[in-house]
Formats: structure tokens, sequence, C-alpha cells
């Protein structure tokens, strides 16, 4: 008798437990996935100079190089106008390289230098 009590007690325990447990599954909201595109782009200009490290010189690579840093920050502005909701500077690399002339070369060659920019942007389309 007092294991038909026991298991009955038992059974209406577990029932009581079970229906106390209330699962709700809600559908997490996921975001918009934007799509995020990289762009990649690389300049190269020529720049007059003295083939020596005077003062002058060294102003005109300095001047060089502030081109591409104002190229790469002109640039973000630029794809948000045409294919960007957002714009991200990701890396620039300047690389300025003197160009010696050779005296047997034809006297037009210029000294100077050529510098060359790499601009890395990262981008969400519209």
């Amino acid at each position: 008798m007092q294991r038909i009590c026991l298991a009955a007690a038992l059974a209406a325990f577990s029932i009581t437990a079970a229906s106390a447990q209330t699962i709700v599954v809600k559908p997490a909201e996921r975001p918009s996935v934007l799509a995020q595109v990289r762009i990649s782009i690389a300049v190269n200009m020529f720049v007059a100079a003295a083939d020596d490290n005077s003062d002058q010189s060294l102003k005109a690579q300095e001047d060089a190089r502030r081109k591409i840093y104002e190229l790469a920050s002109h640039e973000c502005g630029l794809l948000r106008d045409v294919l960007a909701s957002d714009c991200q500077l990701e890396s620039i690399n300047v690389n300025v390289q003197r160009v010696n002339i050779n005296p047997n070369w034809n006297q037009a060659q210029r000294e100077g230098f050529n510098v060359g920019g790499n601009i890395g942007l990262r981008v969400t389309a519209k």
C-alpha cells in the first residue's frame, strides 16, 4: 500500500514539475547583414627635384607624400557620394624612389623622384 501511495505521490510530483516548466523559444532577431567591400587604389607620380639631400629635395618628397595622404583622405568622401554608406581607411603605403640621370640617356630626362602610393579602404555598400 505504501508503494502505491509513494508511486502516486512521485507521479503527481513529476507531473507537477513537468507542467511547471515552460520553455519559450523566440527566434533571434538578426541585424541586416550589410556587404563590406575592400577597395585598393594605386597612385604613381613623378616629382622633379634636385638629386641630393638638400632642403628643397626633402621638401619635394614631403609634398609628394602629403598629396597621397590628401588623396586617401578625400577618397572616403568620394566613395560615400557614389557607392558607400560607410568608409574606413585601412592602410596607406608610400614609396619614394630617386631617379638618377644616366649621362648617356637623353638630356630631356629630369632629376627627381618616383612616388607611389597604395591606399586600402573598407566600405559598406549602400
